[in-house]
């Protein structure tokens, strides 16, 4: 006890603790909820704008390799027609690109819906692995927070109770009324007294 207080100290520090690990609580679940976000966007946009775009690509480099397969064609038969041999190298490098850009196209689908895949393991993964730490942010720091509230109003509770007065208890008891310790004291006085002590009349 300090003088007619209780000498409780450091509530200010429970609160600070309390108010940070409101902050770690807050912070935790926002940096969860964003990287489990960015791996559904992630997953998200190349199922809904990679694939289509690349399965569309497929479609038209197809069509260009049938065109530049239409006019290799007709570029010998010109040539046959006449009797002679015309150049058709522009032809065959035409179509030569088309198979190229129509191999490209099929190997950026097929890297994609791989990387879905790997992604959607790894978001597997991930969760289970954030799992404890999602629970204890959901639940065991919270109730960490209540305790470390509750902890603080006690003790400012405790804090505000002054040190009890002495003098008013021994008087409650009756030890601080004087008539009462006379009363007590005849008592006992008398009390004390033993039987015939009195002086017996003379004869």
């Amino acid at each position: 006890m300090s003088g007619d207080r209780a000498d409780v100290r450091s509530i200010d520090v429970i609160d600070r603790f309390r108010a940070n690990l409101v902050g770690f609580v807050d912070a935790g679940k926002a940096a969860l909820l964003e990287a489990e976000s960015d791996l559904d966007r992630t997953i998200l946009w190349l199922d809904r704008d990679r694939v289509p775009h690349w399965n569309r690509q497929i479609r038209k480099r197809q069509e260009l390799l049938v065109r530049a397969k239409s006019e290799l064609y007709r570029k010998q038969m010109q040539s046959s027609a006449k009797g002679g041999r015309a150049g058709d190298s522009d032809e065959r490098k035409n179509l030569q690109r088309a198979e190229r850009r129509l191999e490209e196209a099929r190997a950026r689908l097929q890297a994609t819906r791989s990387w879905m895949r790997r992604l959607e393991r790894e978001r597997t993964l991930y969760k289970a692995a954030v799992s404890p730490l999602a629970s204890a942010l959901d639940h065991e720091l919270p109730g960490a927070v209540a305790l470390l509230r509750k902890m603080s109003e006690n003790l400012e509770a405790y804090t505000d109770l002054g040190a009890p007065d002495i003098a008013r208890l021994f008087k409650d008891a009756g030890e601080g009324d004087p008539e009462a310790s006379t009363r007590r004291s005849g008592t006992e006085t008398r009390d004390a007294e033993p039987e015939g002590s009195e002086e017996e009349p003379q004869a």
